[in-house]
């Protein structure tokens, strides 16, 4: 019988390896404080933080041998933990940053024998410094809580692959349905994408309207408006009715009426071709160029209203998969 190893065999992987392997394990953002024995204010960012128990109710985090609070923190006996609200990542970035005044500005009160409580926190502990274990290049310190409060509304700063994330999707709308609705129309995709777009149109048919226009002839002006926009000083971004009709979901005669008509009212420029109408190039001009950008501005200003409680990941999620859908897979 192979008795037990002593000790662990020597890593088979690099120090880069093994820090960004770490890096894959998410986690949130804390700032600890606390105050030297002359009352300096001392702080630093840390992604350490971990529970250890609940009686007593102990936390741990760690800190590098070599770090320069090292003093502050290994002989106080207190210190203050804050976990970050997602609005507080430019605290995280300063409070993890060299040569700079970590603490111009900022709002705190005082805790337990003076460490600074961050105003904002999503939740602070207030610690008795309980034990230290060096291990490594590391000292793990254990506090014993003492106060401890939270926001139960706050989103908190996460990190992951060394970089903050302050957008995901751990708030939940409660106004948002909590199962499928098991009717059909309730479920069936086509009547959902058609209440979807009526939600997302129903304002925006307004200030098309006010501007003259069909919901064909706004199309029409915002892809021109796209496509100038893709020429850029290449020349006037002008395309074909054939391919115009394609884009707007609309029959090719329809389009060539309509266009004739909006060149009619100045807001289009078309360049004919005698034998093949589908053919005809047809651009937007100044003026529609400038309808088309007050309705662009309209628009991603409605969107932003109606999103306005989802997460960055959520919106890029619901129009990739739209996307998708309409490419047909």
């Amino acid at each position: 019988m192979m008795s037990p190893p002593r000790k662990a065999t020597p890593p088979a992987f690099s120090a880069r390896e093994f820090r960004a392997s770490l890096g894959m394990f998410a986690t949130g953002v804390t700032i600890v404080t606390a105050r030297t024995a002359t009352g300096e204010r001392v702080g630093l960012t840390a992604n350490s933080f971990n529970s250890v128990s609940l009686d007593p109710p102990l936390v741990l985090w760690s800190l590098a041998r070599a770090a320069g609070s090292m003093l502050a923190f290994s002989t106080g006996s207190h210190y203050a933990i804050n976990i970050l609200a997602a609005d507080q990542k430019d605290l995280a970035e300063r409070f993890a940053a060299r040569d700079t005044d970590r603490w111009a500005g900022v709002d705190y009160i005082e805790g337990v024998a003076g460490s600074p409580l961050l105003a904002g926190a999503a939740a602070t502990f207030e610690c008795f410094n309980r034990s230290r274990y060096e291990e490594g290049d590391h000292v793990i310190f254990v506090g014993e809580v003492e106060r401890c409060s939270h926001r139960a509304d706050a989103s908190p700063l996460l990190f992951h692959g060394g970089k903050f994330y302050t957008e995901h999707p751990l708030q939940a709308d409660a106004s948002a349905p909590q199962a499928p609705d098991p009717r059909f129309v309730g479920g069936y995709l086509g009547y959902l994408l058609g209440q979807a777009s009526h939600s997302v149109y129903r304002d925006f048919e307004n200030a098309v309207a006010a501007q003259g226009l069909t919901h064909i002839a706004w199309r029409v002006l915002a892809l021109l408006h796209d496509a100038r926009a893709a020429a850029g000083q290449a020349g006037d971004g002008a395309v074909a009715v054939g391919q115009l009709a394609r884009d707007v979901l609309a029959k090719q005669p329809t389009v060539t009426k309509l266009v004739q008509r909006m060149a009619d009212e100045g807001l289009l420029i078309l360049r004919a071709d005698p034998q093949d109408q589908r053919r005809t190039l047809v651009a937007a001009s100044e003026a529609g160029l400038r309808t088309a950008r007050i309705l662009v501005a309209e628009a991603r200003a409605q969107e932003q209203a109606l999103l306005a409680h989802w997460s960055a990941s959520e919106v890029d999620t619901l129009k990739r998969m739209l996307q998708r859908l309409a490419s047909g897979g």
